[in-house]
């Protein structure tokens, strides 16, 4: 009777656990829920796997079954599923029975338990003789939103000044896992408010986004230095009404005004392209309750800019008070910029109740979109062998951030004859790519050399604007050194003689004559002095001069030759 009472209590306890967790589930629709990263694990029949206080067990696999007579398989595919036993903190909650790809929510929608694969319906997993199933479990907490607000403004300083304003950037973002609901958003400040709004409500901040507002206010006026807070408050729910909360403040200091100086702004286009104009605009307010008088305005571009027209950038005008000067001239991009050009700021100069003043303008950033061509030249050698032959290889690379048709032309050296390849090339180069054509040219051998430089021309957007230029280095190749051919001293010096231009291939020697001159040749002992009939045998065999006569209108050099050594004798 007692055992029997205390297994009543307990089923009392879980049915009363079970109808809390229905009773408060029933707040949300489960559709609604989000998911974050859990944990995941391979089960076998016993096993469990645990995170943020659940435990999941596997009590029960597909039953086993007979195999194929023939295969080592089932005979009948099998339905695959896994039974678990989920608990709380150790309190049971719920049995799931689970096939491929099913999950499970507990019933206060804090868990889903994915059952991600089981052995396929053929596994020898699920045979009597092998009975082995598994199944690999996915747990999964419930997403929770994350809320986080920041306040950026343009200065940390300002001036307590009618025409000032402060600039505050305020950023919402939702890092979490989960979507936040009915989310309102509250700024407390003592700022006058004079653009944008202090408070607003989002039906929804979903997870991973970002909601940034720009808000402006006017400074107070002030008679000393004094600090000013901007408090934002963001506030919001997930799909189970939890509340979630994020708070910052920003502290400004605001400056009494000495004296109202003029309002400078200078402003231009964003973004062009390399073939388009800019047009630059000065713009000067004299904010004060003094009229100024002789104020001197001057401005500058960069030097990869150049001006349309004969504007000197310098002005010298009078500015009533509270009222402005405008003035816009056009510019011209010299080359391109994809990271941006910054000009310099317009300065204006001028004297007020016995007082010099100088202000700057803005530095206004501009893109300028277009082609960059770099050309480079380069060669096979660095020294004019004995051919005389080298290749040759021209290579263009679009450094900018458009594409343009490109035109390349190079240039043979004086004296030199193009061997094969060609020397010019055109195409159309993207942005970031490159191309590269080769020939093959003869330079006069064992003579340095001066590879002009090769040149490129192409457009400013494809094939339209003005044709631009721009050539590769000159390339200097030096002669290759030459050794100085080693002396062989037979016998006595004999006079050699002098022949300027190339020998002729000597008449052949008859074959009693050469057999005869080869035995004189491999007899020569360099640390033996010969006679002088050696040394004519020798020297005639060299230079063919037996034959010599017989040839001279073939051969006049080697003729020539020989009359000089038998002169010299």
């Amino acid at each position: 009777m007692k055992k029997k009472a205390q297994q009543l209590i307990k089923w009392i306890t879980i049915s009363l656990a079970l109808l809390l967790y229905i009773s408060h589930a029933e707040a949300f629709l489960i559709s609604e829920l989000q998911w974050g990263g859990g944990t995941s694990g391979k089960l076998q029949l016993g096993e469990e796997l645990s995170y943020g206080g659940y435990s999941v067990k596997a009590v029960s696999f597909s039953a086993p079954v007979e195999s194929d007579k023939y295969r080592d398989i089932p005979s009948e595919p099998v339905d695959q599923y896994v039974e678990l036993n989920i608990s709380k903190n150790g309190v049971f909650v719920d049995t799931a029975a689970l096939v491929p790809g099913d999950s499970y929510i507990t019933p206060d929608g804090e868990l889903r338990v994915t059952a991600k694969q089981l052995p396929s319906k053929d596994a020898p997993e699920w045979l009597f003789e092998r009975y082995a199933p598994w199944a690999i479990i996915e747990l999964d907490p419930r997403g929770i939103p994350h809320l986080e607000v920041s306040i950026d403004t343009d200065r940390s300083e300002y001036t307590s000044s009618p025409f000032a304003e402060i600039t505050a950037t305020v950023s919402l973002k939702n890092t979490g896992s989960a979507d936040v609901v009915n989310a309102d958003l509250h700024l407390t400040t003592e700022l006058p408010l004079k653009r944008g709004t202090l408070e607003e409500h989002f039906e929804k901040i979903e997870k991973g986004s970002v909601i940034t507002r720009i808000i402006t206010f006017a400074p107070p006026e002030t008679g000393e230095k004094k600090s000013y807070g901007i408090l934002a408050n963001v506030s919001g729910f997930d799909v189970k009404d939890i509340p979630y909360t994020a708070e910052l403040a920003k502290t400004i200091w605001i400056s009494p005004e000495t004296v109202l100086m003029p309002s400078f702004r200078k402003s231009m286009n964003t973004k062009i392209y390399l073939k388009d104009y800019a047009i630059v605009s000065l713009s000067i307010e004299n904010n004060g309750r003094y009229d100024i008088k002789n104020l001197s305005i001057t401005d500058a571009i960069p030097d990869n800019f150049k001006i349309m027209g004969n504007e000197s950038l310098h002005w010298v005008i009078d500015l009533p008070a509270n009222e402005g000067w405008d003035y816009h001239y056009p510019v011209k991009p010299m080359e391109q910029n994809k990271d941006g050009i910054v000009f310099p700021a317009a300065k204006a100069e001028f004297k007020l109740n016995r007082e010099f003043y100088s202000i700057s303008s803005n530095q206004p950033k501009i893109i300028v979109y277009g082609p960059e061509i770099v050309l480079n030249k380069e060669t096979d050698v660095s020294e004019i062998g004995a051919s005389g032959t080298m290749t040759v290889t021209v290579v263009a690379k679009n450094v900018g951030s458009t594409l343009t048709k490109v035109s390349i032309d190079d240039k043979l050296p004086k004296d030199s004859t193009l061997i094969s390849g060609s020397t010019s090339h055109e195409d159309i180069l993207e942005a970031n790519k490159e191309l590269r054509f080769s020939y093959t040219l003869k330079v006069t051998p064992g003579e340095p050399v001066k590879l002009p430089p090769a040149k490129a021309d192409y457009y400013e957007l494809g094939t339209r604007g003005v044709k631009m230029s721009t050539m590769s280095k000159e390339i200097e190749i030096k002669a290759k050194s030459q050794a100085a051919a080693p002396s062989v001293e037979i016998g006595t010096s004999v006079p050699t003689p002098q022949v300027t231009t190339p020998a002729p291939t000597p008449t052949p020697v008859p074959e009693p004559v050469k057999q005869k001159t080869e035995s004189h040749v491999n007899s020569i002992n360099p640390g033996k002095t010969r006679n002088p009939a050696e040394i004519n045998t020798l020297l005639n065999f060299i230079l063919g001069c037996d034959g010599a006569s017989k040839n001279a209108s073939r051969f006049p050099v080697t003729h020539a030759a020989c009359n000089f050594y038998a002169q010299a004798k």
